[in-house]
């Protein structure tokens, strides 16, 4: 998939989304893109994408720290978990929707925002 192909889609599952405000491209040219979805609460979720290494990377990002991610870089498809975002744990590859489908389950549900608060 090309970088303008995936920021379309992208585009089109934002546009979608009820936890999605803005994005904006970073960086988008023939092999690679880089941009930043923006969140109803001030997170972002940071997209990495290069196609002439076919890596992928997406972070969910809160007070400036990656609090959870999946990326295929170096060791394969893997999540940085939400309890301990600095392991490694192989998972299957993923697509940016279901990615944010992960991030408004784990950041956006009301328990997760009860368990969020208590901290």
């Amino acid at each position: 998939m090309t970088p303008y192909a995936l920021l379309n889609l992208i585009v089109n599952v934002c546009t979608q989304s009820p936890i999605v405000a803005a994005y904006a491209v970073r960086t988008v040219d023939l092999d690679v893109l880089s941009l930043r979805v923006h969140l109803i609460d001030d997170s972002f979720i940071e997209v990495f994408y290069n196609d002439a290494t076919s890596k992928t990377a997406f972070a969910l990002i809160v007070n400036q720290q990656r609090i959870y991610g999946k990326d295929n870089a170096k060791i394969g498809w893997h999540v940085h978990p939400l309890a301990s975002p600095l392991d490694h744990v192989p998972c299957n590859p993923v697509t940016f929707e279901e990615f944010l489908a992960e991030v408004e389950l784990l950041h956006f549900s009301s328990s997760a925002r009860k368990e969020d608060a208590s901290s």
